[in-house]
């Protein structure tokens, strides 16, 4: 299977997943409350820290403790004995990171409850987990991970809310209206897929050529952009990178030319937006924007978003997935292959589970 066929299949496994009744996100969540849990911590390399660095706002509303995001190597033994008793979830899509294999053993040995959250049953990552809390998420052989991104950022708000609920912090009829909200994005995602394909294979289209790309958004969508750049990173394999827009107007901007290009995610364009895409356009002619209300030019993709304040994520990270599935072929690259599929072994940072 291909990149795009496993973004076409997310939509009803997000949707499934919705209906499904967890008992291993309920004993995690027991956990927690019984064993005086005071933070959680969530880490992973690439794709998976993008998972958790997205959900985290979600999650920071339900849990009614900290959350936090690191990279596997940040959490070494000092830093672990520190802050409380945590719960550690170590996110690995293909379940063989041996960073997060390692950042949760050093957080066992510290004390803390472990949990995995890997994309398949029986994971490398899940021999060092009191509690395993796989992704239902299915099968997904592309090396560029897109279903089982979407899938991770649920499974951890489901978990958020199960523990908010295990709390009595969220009413039956408040858990209800937060699902069909969610379920609501969802049902719209194919039409999104559609949208997208169509943009990246016409106006987008000249973005294959870039050898020099930006991305940029506002706070609750820089998860969203970062996971955005590691996808055309991987799959156009070329410098792109992203950014929150404070950070990027604080520097990053000087970089700019006529051989730059810029995507902009503006779920919501206002006066600041604005005016950064006029000074830019004074230097590069490359400049697209995806939103509802952006200026239909030729270039950027203009589409009706649900646009929810929680779940926009899940939206807005498709039309850059779309484009990793379309223009990689187009300079003659299989998005759902690596460049050297034996990397991870080579490096012996991965294992097979």
């Amino acid at each position: 299977m291909q990149m795009e066929d496993y973004m076409n299949e997310a939509p009803q496994r997000l949707l499934a997943m919705l209906e499904q009744r967890r008992d291993d996100l309920a004993q995690a969540a027991r956990a927690v409350l019984n064993q005086d849990v005071t933070r959680i911590i969530l880490t992973g390399s690439g794709t998976s820290y993008h998972g958790a660095l997205t959900a985290r706002r979600f999650m920071q509303q339900w849990c009614h403790v900290p959350v936090e995001v690191s990279y596997p190597f940040l959490l070494d033994s000092a830093t672990l004995a520190q802050g409380g008793k945590a719960l550690l979830i170590g996110i690995s899509q293909g379940g063989g990171s041996l960073s997060t294999l390692e950042a949760m053993t050093r957080a066992r040995e510290a004390g803390h409850i472990t949990a995995s959250m890997a994309g398949v049953e029986n994971a490398t990552i899940d021999r060092v987990a009191d509690h395993v809390l796989t992704v239902p998420c299915g099968e997904e052989k592309a090396g560029a991970k897109t279903k089982g991104y979407l899938c991770t950022m649920l499974n951890l708000m489901q978990l958020a809310l199960t523990l908010a609920e295990q709390r009595s912090a969220i009413t039956p009829a408040q858990q209800e209206a937060v699902k069909a909200r969610m379920a609501n994005t969802f049902r719209h995602l194919p039409a999104v897929i559609d949208a997208a394909a169509a943009w990246a294979q016409g106006p987008a289209r000249p973005l294959a050529e870039s050898q020099d790309l930006r991305l940029v958004a506002q706070p609750e969508l820089y998860g969203t952009v970062q996971e955005g750049a590691l996808k055309l990173l991987e799959t156009l394999r070329c410098p792109v990178s992203g950014y929150e827009f404070e950070e990027f107007i604080h520097g990053i901007y000087n970089a700019f030319n006529s051989g730059s290009a810029l995507i902009m995610l503006d779920n919501h364009p206002d006066e600041r937006s604005e005016n950064l895409v006029a000074i830019l356009s004074q230097w590069t002619t490359h400049i697209y924007r995806i939103g509802s209300q952006v200026e239909e030019n030729g270039k950027n993709m203009r589409f009706t978003f649900i646009n929810d304040k929680d779940f926009s994520v899940f939206e807005y990270i498709i039309p850059l997935q779309m484009l990793c599935a379309k223009l990689a072929p187009e300079k003659g690259i299989n998005p759902a292959i690596p460049k050297d599929p034996q990397f991870h072994q080579k490096m012996k940072s991965k294992q097979a589970a």
